[in-house]
């Protein structure tokens, strides 16, 4: 692709996850004022935990292990003029994996009982009760999602990515509009119901863009080398996303012993964490794998060390700003996003978790993009060990910190854990693709944080300051704070960055001109 192509791609990616993101704060509002009260929070604290074993069946099984391996396999395919064959990869896949998440999800019904009260030691017998119901509610969720990610591979190795990038849209405008229309018949229950159709939509909305572009095959031929070769790139993936459940499992289990609403901080926190990562981080990953997979699949180590070394140096110069602006006004945002239904104890929570999630910002988006190049050649090992260990990290943190640290205490294990990540990864890239610039990262990086500290400093001035007289109303006072911090912060940062010449600067500039231009 070109780098205009490659921008106007990045642009339609991030304004579908932007609008994804956005349903996703629209859906906490809405559970918050269906469910957050003192009296019901304790029925949203089941809702969220019974999210855990759906996701942990497909993180294991689908996620991102389909299109981290069968994007490359693909790639390689079509790049040699066997198309026909890819698409049989592709229906291998498909049938295989609909087959096995369709056992696993008949097997975890009927062990439910057993397994849920485990997961949340810390809920009363009613709530642990309730969770067991929205568990089996929602297995059928993870079929369609699987389904879904298959399709979008398939569309992403031919450079087509705005259906995919619409199909969370879907996902959660489904569960907003259960929860609107039949809580006040179904209850919680409800939103289980969203999940399980929402999970439908995101293949459904998907399907139109496929016409023309792959043939279907009710086939299982395991005895074809690539289809093979798909599922052991698969493996590792999967084994390391299943350990990086592990996190989250313990975490729900340790927050749900904390206090009643705890698992609800915890979740929406971590949502919130999610919205920049969503937004910018995750489109720049999903556009450059197509792209670093011909790179290497041409034998161009050239291009593929200068495609990764851009994308982490232009991440870490945005989102280092983003963490330590958001550290600052973490309070001002959780009250300003979800201070439509939740309590202000469990407001505070979630600021507080928020503000130590935000240290690991720039190291998560770091991630997206190591993990993404090493899958472009083909290798999921590497990152998959990595990840196993870091989850080792992120559980002993989280276990040694939670009684002294609460909720604070988990989200600085997921923190710590992401930075040893990407420092681990960033080192062992190096060596495997000496073409790749680590020092100039490193440099980098370190010049955007001195940067971002001073946008952090000018933004709690403003903050602090009091500007506004105080009969604006809370939203509103809320808004211009943040908007003054944010453009304060911002400013600095920008002046400091043309100040240093940070390269970044430009090229933002330049990203956005291409993209408008279309070359």
């Amino acid at each position: 692709m070109s780098r205009g192509a490659l921008a106007r791609a990045g642009l339609i990616i991030t304004g579908a996850f932007l609008a994804s993101r956005i349903l996703g704060w629209l859906r906490v509002v809405v559970l918050g004022n269906l469910f957050g009260s003192p009296e019901q929070i304790a029925e949203l604290d089941a809702y969220y935990a019974a999210f855990r074993i759906p996701d942990l069946i497909f993180e294991l099984v689908a996620a991102g292990a389909i299109t981290s391996a069968l994007i490359p396999v693909l790639s390689g395919l079509i790049e040699h003029g066997e198309k026909p064959r890819a698409w049989r990869v592709a229906s291998t896949v498909l049938n295989l994996m609909l087959g096995t998440l369709l056992l696993l999800a008949i097997l975890l019904f009927i062990l439910a009982p057993s397994l849920v009260p485990l997961l949340v030691p810390g809920f009363d017998e009613a709530t642990t009760e309730l969770t067991v119901e929205l568990t089996r509610m929602m297995l059928l969720s993870p079929m369609y999602l699987a389904a879904g990610s298959i399709v979008t591979a398939i569309l992403q190795t031919q450079d087509r990515f705005a259906a995919p990038a619409l199909a969370p849209v879907v996902y959660n405008a489904s569960i907003i509009v259960f929860a609107v229309l039949l809580s006040p018949m179904l209850g919680i229950h409800a939103v289980a119901v969203g999940v399980v159709v929402g999970a439908a939509g995101h293949v459904l909305i998907q399907l139109p863009a496929l016409r023309g572009r792959f043939r279907y095959s009710p086939v299982a031929d395991i005895g074809d080398a690539a289809a093979r070769q798909t599922f052991w790139l698969m493996l590792p993936r999967a084994i390391g996303m299943g350990a990086n459940q592990i996190t989250f499992l313990v975490n729900t289990a340790l927050a749900s012993t904390v206090a009643v609403g705890a698992v609800v901080s915890y979740t929406v926190a971590f949502s919130v964490l999610q919205i920049p990562l969503g937004v910018i981080g995750l489109p720049l990953g999903i556009v450059l794998l197509p792209t670093m997979s011909r790179a290497l699949a041409n034998g161009d180590e050239q291009e593929f060390g200068t495609l990764v070394v851009r994308a982490l140096r232009l991440l870490l110069w945005v989102m280092a700003f983003i963490a330590a602006v958001g550290i600052v006004g973490r309070e001002e945002v959780v009250d300003l996003l979800f201070g439509w239904g939740f309590d202000e104890a469990a407001l505070a929570a979630t600021a507080a978790a928020l503000g130590v999630f935000l240290i690991g910002l720039p190291a998560h988006s770091m991630n997206v993009i190591l993990a993404r190049a090493f899958y472009s050649g083909k290798d999921t090992v590497t990152p998959v060990t990595v990840a196993i260990i870091s989850v080792a990290v992120n559980v002993t943190i989280s276990i040694a910190t939670v009684d002294a640290l609460g909720i604070r205490g988990l989200a600085l294990g997921i923190a710590l854990g992401a930075w040893f990540e990407a420092t681990t990864l960033t080192i062992l890239l190096r060596r495997k693709h000496p073409t790749i610039a680590a020092r100039s990262v490193v440099r980098g990086g370190l010049i955007s944080i001195s940067g971002a500290a001073l946008a952090a400093f000018t933004a709690a001035i403003v903050l602090s300051a009091e500007l506004l007289p105080g009969d604006l109303g809370r939203v509103v006072t809320l808004l211009i704070e943040l908007t003054l911090a944010t453009g304060a912060g911002l400013t600095v940062y920008l002046l400091y960055s043309r100040l240093v010449r940070l390269p970044e600067l430009p090229r933002a500039i330049d990203l956005g001109r291409s993209a408008i231009r279309g070359r």
